[in-house]
């Protein structure tokens, strides 16, 4: 699942995949059991996972254990694309396991100065998880900046 741009119509709503309510509905199911598996890869607690996708603790609980009957919204559907290709682009930059441990790590270097990535994103919420991933990008091109 790729992020999407938005690209803003003649009403100034967003256009794109995620913003039509029948792919949302079709996405919902795969995204959650994806975004969950990453969670448990990643070992997140529930929490932080709630914060991540911009939903209550006992949602997420629900979402996690396959029970949510719900359909993403636009931003829940970014989160998790970002959250998927930030795990494929640290599978690129790093081996297995750096890559399924590195986001729940404490990380001395900025911009985390002693928190884990997760806590980062967990703070910043869509605009700082995409900031992630551009970071990670900016490692694959600059070795120094792993930790």
């Amino acid at each position: 699942m790729e992020a999407t741009s938005n690209i803003s119509g003649k009403d100034g709503r967003a256009q794109g995949r995620f913003h039509r309510d029948k792919e949302r509905k079709e996405l919902t199911p795969v995204a959650v059991r994806t975004i969950a598996s990453l969670f448990d890869l990643w070992k997140v607690p529930p929490r932080a996972a709630a914060k991540l996708m911009n939903v209550d603790e006992g949602t997420w609980a629900a979402m996690s254990d396959g029970n949510w009957q719900g359909i993403l919204s636009v931003d829940q559907l970014e989160r998790t694309s970002n959250l998927v290709a930030l795990y494929r682009d640290l599978k690129e930059k790093m081996d297995e396991q750096a890559a399924e441990t590195w986001p729940t790590t404490g990380n001395s270097n900025a911009p985390f100065r002693g928190k884990t990535p997760v806590d980062i994103m967990v703070l910043g919420g869509l605009p700082v998880i995409q900031a992630m991933r551009r970071h990670v990008k900016a490692m694959q091109r600059q070795p120094e900046l792993v930790s």
